[in-house]
């Protein structure tokens, strides 16, 4: 828990929404808005993450723990919520 709250930090985002996990549980990060304009692969697995038009894919999904720590450290809902 203490390097993932040490990782949001450096990161210093403002809002939630800006860490993912792909179909097979690798976490991710969307800079910029946290919303998803690409599909990528996922450099753990190569499993296909991301999205377009803001939408995430179906197989991916929030990671919740990560957003849970951003929320404890004053970040805000993000504007994808």
């Amino acid at each position: 828990v203490e390097e993932k709250r040490q990782i949001l930090q450096a990161f210093n985002f403002s809002h939630r929404g800006h860490w993912y996990i792909c179909p097979n549980g690798h976490t991710f990060v969307i800079g910029e808005c946290g919303g998803a304009m690409e599909v990528g692969r996922c450099n753990e697995c190569g499993a296909e993450i991301g999205g377009g038009r803001h939408r995430l894919l179906d197989s991916n999904a929030r990671a919740g723990d990560f957003e849970e720590i951003a929320t404890r450290q004053g970040a805000e809902r993000g504007p994808w919520e």
